[in-house]
């Protein structure tokens, strides 16, 4: 799950939650904050604390983008009182929560439970993919609509093709590598599921950190940036400077 900044708020006052989209697109792109899967139709604005359980409705922290499958199965979820028990790509270092082996999403339990042996990282951390139903495989017999599954695997094995596409090429003149590294970042940035490609791409530095650079909002402070352009094993980010 991309950790992001999404910065300060850019607006004093909106009347309406929807009228957030344009800056959130031009802040994190439009991506859906909890499964990452790029938004091709109405994006929809997301309440860390639930509307419906008096979270504020157009207060910049309380806002995220959100595909219609996350936020229809988070909806009202998350009162006031219980916003600490989750985490947020807004506030913490998401990056390191989850895991995508094979392009399935999991919580990243050894790693969570080194950083913080209570336990209560790795169960916020659980809580935040339940209630967004991260991992749901959708019931064909069911007639369920939930695309999540399906895109991301399909965009994972887009991923390894382009892998083997850098590999081939990246030891080239250079002008050949850049032009495979922007065929990379387009694919990318048009499927979305930036972990998924990170994770494909987690020994190749130079292609994770132009990933890094080209999702808009992506926070730089949770990854290794100089030097493997890794999801820094951290859970609360530097403040913003």
């Amino acid at each position: 799950m991309r950790a992001v900044d999404k910065g300060d708020s850019p607006y004093e006052n909106i009347n309406r939650y929807q009228d957030a989209i344009p800056f959130q697109r031009e802040r994190i792109g439009l991506y859906c904050s909890y499964c990452e899967m790029s938004i091709k139709h109405v994006p929809e604005v997301e309440h860390k604390v639930s509307k419906g359980l008096g979270g504020e409705l157009t207060e910049w922290e309380n806002l995220l983008l959100s595909c219609k499958y996350c936020n229809t199965r988070k909806k009202d979820k998350v009162a006031p009182q219980d916003k600490k028990w989750y985490l947020w790509p807004d506030e913490d270092n998401t990056a390191i929560a989850y895991t995508y082996k094979n392009g399935y999403p999991m919580v990243n339990e050894t790693e969570l439970k080194d950083l913080d042996p209570t336990g209560t990282i790795y169960q916020r951390a659980v809580n935040t993919y339940e209630a967004v139903g991260l991992g749901n495989k959708p019931a064909r017999e069911n007639g369920e609509k939930d695309r999540r599954f399906l895109n991301r695997n399909a965009s994972y094995h887009r991923a390894l093709q382009s892998l083997t596409h850098w590999q081939h090429i990246k030891d080239a003149p250079d002008l050949f590598k850049e032009d495979m590294k922007k065929q990379i970042l387009m694919t990318a940035a048009e499927d979305g599921f930036v972990s998924v490609w990170m994770t494909a791409f987690s020994e190749e530095p130079e292609i994770l950190k132009a990933l890094i650079d080209y999702f808009p909002g992506t926070r730089k402070e949770c990854y290794d940036y100089d030097e493997s352009g890794k999801t820094k094993k951290i859970i609360l980010p530097s403040p913003r400077g």
